[in-house]
């Protein structure tokens, strides 16, 4: 009988030290995380900015000759960078 208790004892402890063991290692892989996370939400605004560019050029004519024209510098200095 003793042995069944020391034995759900030691298993207990031994759950307790997994999951702390675990938790470190979450807390040392952190920083790799947020920065996948960062560039998947870098690549998500990029292609939602390529969507904005294409739909204004449709209405460029329209704009006055100076919006052209900064229109015109953004969206080149954006595809150079991008």
């Amino acid at each position: 009988m003793f042995d069944s208790i020391s034995d759900a004892i030691s298993s207990l402890g031994n759950m307790f030290s997994k999951f702390f063991e675990l938790k470190t290692v979450e807390n040392q892989n952190r920083p790799t995380t947020e920065i996948i996370d960062d560039k998947r939400d870098l690549k998500k605004a990029l292609d939602i900015a390529e969507r904005i560019i294409n739909l204004v050029q449709k209405y460029k004519s329209k704009m006055t000759f100076s919006d052209r024209l900064r229109f015109a510098h953004l969206s080149e200095s954006f595809f150079r960078h991008n």
